[in-house]
């Protein structure tokens, strides 16, 4: 009989509180069922560019003032899926370069002709995604130069990077 007391006490002490988390986890799921349709949390603003790009972009103006500087331009903005022969080309085709950033956009400004692509490098860089990278731009007739992350955001150093562009009559895309 001290069994059955004992059983029951138990279960009189541990029915409440099963009840109770059962009740926690139900209210838990229905207020993130709601989070959900509210919809994803508001975006918050970040910095449009890195104190280093920044510095890289007074740096490029100043050494090629005869071209036009685009500053974080979309990919999507620059290539577009190809269709082949047969084959219709579809959004996972935009995808693959569609969300990717340039760091700058070198234009003609009397042409609208792209000029060059400049990327500035550092310690998160990959190389061989940035090989990858620059052989799908290259494939579209696109000059990638990189800025190596030694390189000085300084006038005399972008100079050196980009100074072979001064004068250059692209034939690229407009």
């Amino acid at each position: 009989m001290d069994t059955l007391n004992f059983s029951g006490r138990l279960i009189d002490t541990l029915l409440p509180v099963l009840i109770l988390a059962g009740c926690v986890l139900i209210v838990s799921a229905l207020l993130r069922g709601l989070q959900a349709l509210s919809g994803p949390p508001a975006p918050v603003a970040k910095p449009f560019m890195t104190r280093r790009e920044r510095a890289v972009l007074a740096a490029l103006e100043q050494v090629l003032p005869m071209y036009r500087i685009h500053a974080q331009v979309a990919m999507g903005a620059l290539l577009k899926a190809s269709a082949s022969a047969g084959r219709r080309s579809n959004p996972a085709d935009r995808n693959a370069f569609s969300q990717k950033i340039v760091d700058f956009v070198v234009e003609d400004p009397t042409t609208g002709k792209v000029v060059a692509l400049v990327e500035v490098d550092d310690h998160t860089h990959s190389r061989a995604k940035d090989r990858l990278r620059d052989a799908m731009t290259a494939k579209a007739g696109y000059r990638t130069v990189r800025i190596p992350p030694s390189a000085r955001p300084s006038a005399a150093d972008m100079l050196a990077a980009v100074g072979h562009l001064r004068g250059v009559v692209s034939n690229s895309h407009a």
